[in-house]
């Protein structure tokens, strides 16, 4: 049984050491420096760019035409139109009585007021 677990152990220490000079192999080959070189570059780039957007208007602008890049991608490779797959449409306008919906906001600005005030004069006591 003793030497049963010491040739595990040594196959196991073999495929160790094999693993490692294989790691140690690829580190050192060309497309993985290459590939470590771009990412930099890629990392240094969007450094730059992120830098460009100095107001919310030009973050929203870039937004906007990265997610209509990727609805076009989305409808070619579907052949479906898509809605904007980033964020949810605007709102529309709204439907039903609007003389109604202004009287309920109004009577609910009033509860509102009234329990503002009743909530103050509780502090000043």
């Amino acid at each position: 049984m003793s030497d049963t677990k010491n040739d595990l152990n040594d196959l196991a220490a073999q495929y160790m050491d094999l693993w490692q000079k294989q790691m140690l192999a690829q580190s050192s080959e060309r497309v993985v420096e290459d590939a470590l070189k771009s990412t930099q570059a890629m990392n240094e780039q969007m450094g730059e760019m992120m830098k460009s957007f100095d107001s919310p208007e030009k973050v929203q602008n870039w937004m906007t035409t990265w997610a209509e890049s990727w609805k076009a991608q989305i409808e070619k490779t579907t052949g479906q139109p898509t809605a904007n797959p980033f964020w949810p449409p605007t709102a529309g306008t709204a439907s039903g009585n609007d003389q109604h919906n202004v009287a309920e906001l109004e009577k609910r600005l009033a509860t509102l007021e009234e329990r503002v005030l009743s909530l103050e004069s509780q502090l000043k006591k």
